[in-house]
This record gives C-alpha cells, structure tokens and sequence, in this order.
C-alpha cells in the first residue's frame, strides 16, 4: 500500500483531491493532507510517503522551494504539481527542478487518479529497468571515446577564449549557455548489482560500472549536460546552469539536489555507493579547468569523512579555517559548528517559517553537509531535533498553563492546532487530553 501527501493552502483542493484518490481503486494506505510547505515537510520526515501533489502558488513556501526540500530528504518521491493557467511557466521550471507532471485546476477525477497510477508504475518499474540493465559497456550516445578524450584534455588543461568557438562546434553545441558547474563522481566497485554482491570479476565489474554510468546519464537528462569517463571508476557530469536560476542559494541547492538523486539512484537500483565532488557555478567555458579542479578538490575531502557522500567545494575549509589541522582539530571544529547550530535551533525552534536553509545559513553552510556533521556529532537529523524542541515545549504548556491548543501551537511555531496534535500524537504515542489526564 502507499501513502500520498496532498500539499495545497486552499482546505477545499485538499480535500477534494484526496477524497478522489482515496475513492479510487489505487492501493492507498494513507492520503495525507497539508496547507502549506512547512506541514508537508513534517509529513516527508515522519511518514513513509511515496507520491506528492503539491500547489505552486502558497505562501510562506512556495512549490519550487518545497520540491527542493523533498528531493534533499528523499529525491525518489515523485511530485505531481497543481497548477493554475497563468503558472504555466512557473509549472515547467518546477519540472526542471525534479517535479514529474503538472496538472491544471480544476482537475478531473479520471485524469487525476491516472497521473497518480502512472507515476507509482513508473517508480516501481524504474527499480526493475535499472536492475536488469545489461549494457554493452559503452559510454552515452552523444560520447564517442574520441570526444570523451577530448573532454577529459579540456578540463585537465588550461583554455583560452580564442578556442571555444572550435570547442563548441567539437562538442556539437551541445552547451550554449554562460555558467557551468562540475561533479566527479567516485563509485565504489567492490560489491554491488542486484543481490549487492562481492564484485570478483572484470566483466562484472564493467557491468556494474555502465550500468551506472546508465543511471547517471538517465538522472541528469533534465539538464544540458556533458557525461564523460574521467579515470577507471570516476565520472565528470558538467552541467549548464540556466542564466535566470543562478542565483544565490537557489543554484547551489539545485546542484546539490542533482547529486543526491545520482547517490539515491545509485545506490538503490545496483546498490552502488558513491563519493561525488561538487564545484562552484563560474561563467565562462575558459573555467571549465576551475570547476574541474575544484570538484577533484571536494571529492578529496571524502578521505577524512568517510561518513558522508557529497561534498561542495564552498563547505571544505569553513570547518578548518583552510588549514592542514589533524583529525582530532578537525572533530573538535565541527563540534563548534554543530554547538552554534544548536544554540541557533534552541533560539528559533518556534519561528513558524523556520526552514533548513535558514539553518545553515546562519552557520555558513550547505544544507546537505551541515546535516551530516549534526547528525554525526548529535546523534539526531536536525529536523527531528527542532520537532523534539517544539514537542517538548508544547507538551510543557500544556501540563503548567491553562493555554488553548491554538495559542501553544501559534507559540511553538505551527500554523494549524490540527497540525500540531498530528505531530504531537505521533511523537508521544497519546493525544494532547491523555497527556493532560495523565499529568507530568
């Protein structure tokens, strides 16, 4: 059975569309309901949840920055979104960002419950295509081995602008735009395949290796791209980044949300795990070397984190200052971090629009590896921590004042009373009144 979240600030939507799916002949646990980004995020931490249809126009968070949020946490869910007529182009650039289908209000029952059947068949179908793929052990379509060695001189080497009309028409124009990033892509080859085995063979190691360099090109296809073999089992993904999306957070998280769908897929279609460096967006194709340079230089710092699996070139040295500090330094610096994220968690726990963002930006750094190093040091996802803190501190409203649910959700930093018992029962395994009958 699965379990859909149906994401929308207008209380009628919601509901209608989740008494469609629930009537429908789909095997549905559950239909969760959330008005707005926040309340669907508590859903995605605390329920298993395997479809998402969302609006793109709400307050507070928007569906671009939801979508980016699910695919940091699990990048797998697909995400269907709601649509009204003149979002067309808003629609499409949530597609870029991961998002499967849009559908225009009002919806029709039938088209409504087929998007939801084909999406959950695409998803389960996907494993299997993934898990039998047997491939010829060659590079993607547009990559001859010439252009592939082309690619890996290009990039090891310096450029001059003089050159890159000649690239262009050498690599096709197959990249028109101004910005680029880079990922290296490290995959580890020992075990792995359907039945996660002992990879004895040279044959099967060559099989496991296009089979993922299969599930890398297949991820990235949403975006202009060039995928090449930079030695034995690392691959580069250059990618274009559009002009009107670099900006500011909003482009690094995509590049982050990239390499945590390559990660998720790999690991879960051939059970191959991965180390992947991520570079800065710069302009220009004479920085392709930089970006190069500097996704080999994050991909370098998985040798001293081996708990972790992405690292982007602007998080290395904000832990040690950009020194040469041993081990013990280094833990003892992340300890820092991770103390000044506590102490800012314990400060703003109850600020209703609290996002992870906002988290790490208060400590200089991505989201993806600020939520590696708490949970490493703490023990705890971060989130689960700000739901403990909130929890807590409802809980103690409700045994010493005679406040109403209302009033202790609006203090601890939740929009609907009927959100904050949801989150409350589930947390504590009671209901707020067997809270208060039972007493401290």
């Amino acid at each position: 059975m699965v379990n859909i979240l149906v994401v929308d600030d207008e209380p009628m939507i919601c509901k209608g569309v989740a008494t469609i799916l629930k009537q429908s002949k789909l095997d549905i646990g559950e239909v969760f309901i959330a008005y707005n980004g926040f309340e669907a995020l508590d859903f995605i931490h605390l329920e298993k949840i395997d479809l998402v249809f969302t609006d793109i126009q709400m307050e507070k968070m928007n569906g671009i920055e939801l979508i980016e949020n699910i695919f940091m946490e699990d990048p797998s869910i697909p995400i269907v979104i709601l649509s009204a007529h003149g979002e067309f182009e808003y629609a499409q650039k949530a597609i870029r960002f991961g998002a499967k289908e849009y559908l225009v209000k009002p919806i029709t029952p039938p088209h409504l419950v087929n998007v939801a059947a084909k999406l959950l068949k695409e998803k389960e179908e996907k494993q299997q295509h993934f898990s039998n793929w047997e491939g010829s052990g060659g590079l993607p379509e547009h990559i001859s081995l010439e252009l592939n060695y082309y690619l890996n001189e290009l990039v090891t080497s310096t450029l001059h602008a003089s050159e890159v009309p000649a690239i262009m028409e050498k690599l096709g124009n197959r990249m028109t735009g101004s910005f680029y990033s880079m990922l290296v892509i490290k995959l580890s080859l020992s075990r792995g395949g359907i039945h996660d085995e002992e990879i004895a063979t040279l044959k099967d190691r060559s099989l496991l290796k296009y089979a993922a360099l299969n599930i890398i090109e297949e991820t990235a296809k949403q975006w202009c791209h060039l995928l090449f073999n930079t030695h034995n089992s690392t691959f580069s993904l250059l990618m274009q980044i559009p002009e009107e999306e670099n900006r500011g957070t909003q482009s690094i998280n995509q590049l982050l949300m990239v390499a945590q769908m390559i990660h998720t897929n790999l690991q879960k279609y051939v059970n191959v795990k991965c180390q992947i460096g991520i570079s800065r967006i710069r302009e220009g194709v004479t920085e392709w070397p930089v970006i190069y340079q500097e996704a080999t230089e994050s991909l370098a710092w998985s040798e001293t984190n081996k708990g972790h699996y992405m690292f982007y070139i602007d998080d290395i040295g904000k832990t040690t200052n950009e020194q040469n500090l041993s081990n013990t330094q280094v833990d003892e610096a992340n300890n820092r971090i991770v103390y000044e994220t506590k102490t800012y968690i314990e400060g703003h726990f109850s600020n209703k629009g609290l996002k992870l963002q906002d988290i790490a930006d208060a400590v200089h750094l991505s989201p993806n590896y600020l939520s590696y190093l708490f949970k490493r040091v703490m023990g705890i996802n971060i989130w689960d921590y700000v739901t403990q803190l909130r929890m807590e501190k409802g809980r103690q409203l409700i045994l010493t004042t005679d406040k109403r649910r209302y009033e202790i959700s609006e203090e601890i930093g939740y929009e609907s009373p009927e959100h904050f018992s949801k989150i409350f029962k589930k947390h504590f395994g009671m209901n707020i009144s067997e809270v208060k009958q039972t007493g401290p």
